[in-house]
């Protein structure tokens, strides 16, 4: 490519010719068509909203459960009759610490999976291994959890994906 007002060769994507200063037109890059992309390329954006709203899912879920155990139990007193009103409760009776950790816990894996999700639209280079991370944590939850880590593991895990993963994350 040559400059059009000093004739000086110049690189195809450079701004301003280096002699004379004048402004260059860039040369338009396309995009390819939607049926020319590979297989990681089609899945990363559902594989996406799909571990946001999974995060969303885990923790709608945990909250309802509790909510529901703790009206469904909350007349019911200490089967021994001993103890004051509202301390020996079922089902968390004599384990007040229990619901603090497990929803801790839970919340910790709904922020992975948002963390995941959210890297995963982005496109971002440790998107793909941490995704790897989070399918091979979330493979033992029943249905929903062990379908999504499948589908990520389907999609991310063989070595060709790899490659395209990194071609699509520098676009």
């Amino acid at each position: 490519m040559f400059c059009s007002a000093c004739g000086q060769p110049i690189d195809p994507y450079q701004p301003f010719c280096p002699r004379c200063g004048r402004q260059t037109t860039p040369i338009a890059t396309c995009t390819l068509p939607p049926w020319t992309w590979n297989r990681v390329h089609r899945h990363v954006h559902t594989l996406g909203i799909l571990w946001i709203a999974y995060a969303g899912w885990t923790l709608l879920n945990w909250f309802v459960a509790v909510g529901i155990l703790s009206g469904v139990f909350h007349d019911f007193v200490s089967p021994f009759g001993h103890g004051f009103d509202g301390f020996y409760r079922f089902p968390f009776a004599g384990l007040p610490w229990l619901v603090p950790i497990i929803t801790t816990i839970l919340i910790v894996r709904a922020v992975l999976c948002l963390v995941t999700g959210i890297a995963l639209l982005r496109r971002e280079p440790w998107a793909r291994a941490l995704a790897l991370v989070t399918a091979f944590l979330t493979l033992i939850r029943p249905l929903i959890g062990t379908a999504l880590s499948i589908y990520t593991l389907w999609v991310l895990l063989p070595g060709a994906s790899g490659q395209e993963y990194d071609q699509i994350a520098t676009l």
